[in-house]
């Protein structure tokens, strides 16, 4: 009753709509009507075929939960996917499989790149549409853009596995009856999307998460792995030991735009790097992009990789770039994915929901509102007319230029030492717990070799406990919550977790060989609080480079034994 009420109000819309349009053309609004029916009709037919096909092949396949899920976009928009993926398989509790899907060409690359060594992912598939349904059977098939759409759910199966996502499967489907203009022809109706998301005070990263059942929001952890074979590209431009910031002008990549609205005047950006080595003449300049077509070199930049770096390469540069400036883009997201800041320049999209609180984000006077979607060619010219956005151009050099002295008036300078290097093992709880004696510190524990059993001996004494690894079997964190530990995944390199944030920090190594040791402490160092305790076994730091915290390695403890560092605030 629902649907024929709904195309009844659909029907009726277009007959006015074509009634006020051809007045004086009664033939032609005959005509445009029965075209617009017969589209309607072919249209409910195919969704009539697909969802009996997607029951019929849908079936139980062996004990595990089966799920389809179907994404697309830029890198940005996959960034953000993830983490709604992420945050649903740590729901289930119920062994799984997660087969991700995308018809969009090209587009594998940045899944392999996005959810490299993310074991809640099963298999990355590059396909075509149909190709889900005739090659596969699915106990749950989703598609995520923007948001949350259940396309099919075997309601009986998925409850006798695991009520919350047979739960979460019935929300969204019934999020998708209630606005369903939300998921026809996008992106053209994200416009609304934005709407709804400001009305609800709700951001980008919320998106796939419209009924709040993953729990969402910006403190949520982050997921992106860094791969240690990537690091050597510091070290081949001479950014190893030098402090630089990047900057981008370019949109996604796959728009083929070498100029759009979501670009600052690359005028304004030479003015505002003209203003910055005035400033700052020891912090180099890099600039980074997909190709030089797309991305036009600028002048005054120290170092020029446009279309030089793959993407493993590009995450490294800006994680460790003190800042990002770019418009809203990919870049921008996957600088806060590394646990980083961005200067970000807003135009024709809202910093309300694109925007994060960590980063400096900035819209200038030049245009009352944003226009994302309002037509098909916005990202390429100015709704307005202007051959110069003036929503990108009201934002001068000298108010970035602000944002910088911000950014940069916010570091500080950290000094480091070795406090013991003489306890075993079976010795770090105790140890711990008689330097602290407060339950309300901070404690996080990373890769461990032996598990959460170190965890579970810290939750006696320690409220606060957080463990990081790249795998961690279905059931765990149901059980962990149990036990009163938080798990999440996270990589040695680039570890979800703000800066100078842990009292403690834990790395019992459980590898034969670690490489990028310099790139693993730094990381552990950054989310070590002042005057905390960075607590590493089984590393052999004898051959070790840590002259970056003006450390000897023979200050260590020989043999792979336990060594503390510690962490102060330089005079």
């Amino acid at each position: 009753m629902m649907e024929n009420s709904r195309f009844f109000s659909r029907l009726k819309s277009r007959v006015n709509s074509l009634q006020r349009k051809y007045a004086d053309n009664e033939i032609k609004a005959s005509l445009r009507l029965f075209w617009w029916l017969c589209r309607e009709f072919f249209r409910t037919l195919f969704y009539s075929c697909f969802y009996s096909m997607s029951k019929r092949l849908a079936k139980r396949n062996g004990d595990k939960l089966r799920i389809a899920i179907i994404v697309s976009g830029g890198i940005g928009d996959i960034l953000l996917y993830g983490t709604a993926i992420k945050e649903l398989s740590k729901r289930i509790n119920y062994d799984y499989s997660i087969d991700l899907y995308t018809d969009e060409k090209g587009r594998k690359t940045i899944l392999d790149f996005v959810f490299n060594k993310a074991h809640f992912i099963s298999n990355l598939v590059e396909t075509n549409f149909w190709n889900v349904f005739r090659r596969y059977n699915y106990d749950v098939i989703m598609c995520i853009n923007r948001c949350t759409n259940t396309l099919y759910y075997d309601s009986k199966c998925v409850e006798k596995k695991s009520k919350w996502l047979r739960n979460f499967c019935k929300n969204c489907k019934e999020f998708f009856t209630k606005h369903y203009k939300f998921f026809e022809h996008t992106p053209r109706y994200h416009t609304l999307v934005g709407q709804w998301s400001i009305l609800n005070n709700r951001t980008r990263i919320q998106g796939p998460d419209q009924c709040g059942l993953l729990g969402i929001d910006n403190s949520t952890h982050l997921f992106l792995n860094l791969g240690p074979e990537n690091m050597e590209i510091l070290k081949s431009f001479g950014l190893k030991e030098i402090p630089y910031i990047t900057v981008q002008r370019g949109i996604n990549a796959y728009e083929k735009l070498s100029e759009g609205v979501r670009m600052w005047p690359i005028k304004y950006h030479e003015g505002f790097i003209e203003l910055f080595h005035r400033a700052y003449p020891d912090i180099k300049v890099v600039q980074l992009g997909h190709s030089d077509r797309l991305c036009k070199s600028m002048d005054g930049v120290d170092i020029n990789l446009v279309g030089k770096t793959s993407l493993g390469e590009l995450a490294v540069l800006l994680k460790h770039s003190l800042f990002h400036l770019d418009g809203e883009c990919g870049m921008v997201h996957m600088k806060r994915f590394l646990n980083g800041r961005s200067i970000a320049i807003f135009g024709p999209t809202s910093e309300k929901v694109f925007g994060y609180p960590e980063n400096i984000n900035l819209r200038g006077n030049g245009c009352s509102s944003w226009c994302e979607w309002v037509s098909n060619d916005w990202e390429s010219k100015c709704l307005r007319g202007f051959k110069e956005a003036p929503c990108m151009a009201s934002v001068s050099p000298e108010m970035v230029m602000e944002a910088a002295d911000k950014l940069l008036k916010d570091r500080k300078i950290f000094s480091y030492s070795v406090e013991w290097n003489n306890i075993t093992e079976d010795k770090i709880a105790d140890h711990i717990f008689s330097k602290n004696a407060n339950k309300k510190i901070k404690i996080v524990d990373v890769s461990n070799k032996n598990g959460l059993s170190l965890a579970k001996t810290l939750r006696e004494n320690f409220d606060d406990i957080t463990v990081f690894d790249l795998n961690f079997p279905f059931d765990s964190f149901a059980k962990a919550e149990k036990d009163g530990l938080t798990l999440e995944y996270g990589c040695l390199y680039n570890i979800s977790m703000p800066d100078n944030s842990s009292d403690v920090v834990i790395w019992q190594n459980r590898d034969a060989a670690v490489a990028q040791i310099t790139y693993a402490m730094k990381e552990l160092f950054r989310i070590l609080k002042p005057g905390g305790m960075l607590i590493v076994s089984d590393i052999s730091f004898q051959r070790a480079d840590l002259s970056s915290f003006e450390i000897l390695p023979k200050q260590c403890s020989p043999n792979k034994g336990v060594t503390i560092f510690s962490k102060t605030l330089a005079e």
